[in-house]
């Protein structure tokens, strides 16, 4: 009578640990994501409020963003970017930006797309402060 009851056993258990594995593996690379892409609007924030303050230096300090926030997204294989990173906020000396963006999760290139058949859009923002002693250069 208990012939094969190892193998039942085996056939019921195997599925859902192999289900709990793959579940796991893909948080880790969703929350792998996430940080990344906190990471690299962490970083555009800070370079935004490196620039000069004032009307005069909005526009370097969104290039200074666009361009930390693009090299360091590109490190992230699985991550692509939706659209560009936006840094509303006072540009004058001691003003506070939030810069905001968001990317798509790609896990149709990864092994997990059978557990996980979709790519999630995740967002992430960061606030960071320009000094108070910040002002456009002189000519």
């Amino acid at each position: 009578m208990k012939r094969g009851q190892a193998l039942v056993e085996t056939a019921v258990t195997l599925p859902v640990l192999l289900a709990l594995f793959l579940g796991f593996l893909a948080a880790g690379v969703g929350a792998e994501g996430y940080v990344d892409l906190t990471t690299a609007v962490y970083l555009a924030a800070a370079s935004n409020v490196t620039a000069p303050a004032g009307p005069l230096g909005q526009g370097l300090a969104m290039q200074y963003a666009t361009d930390t926030f693009n090299a360091t997204i590109a490190h992230d294989t699985l991550l692509q970017a939706q659209g560009q990173i936006t840094c509303p906020g006072d540009y004058n000396a001691g003003g506070t930006v939030v810069c905001q963006a968001q990317a798509t999760l790609l896990f149709s290139k990864t092994p997990l797309a059978v557990v996980i058949p979709v790519d999630p859009t995740i967002q992430a923002q960061a606030q960071a402060t320009r000094s108070a002693y910040r002002s456009v250069p002189v000519p």
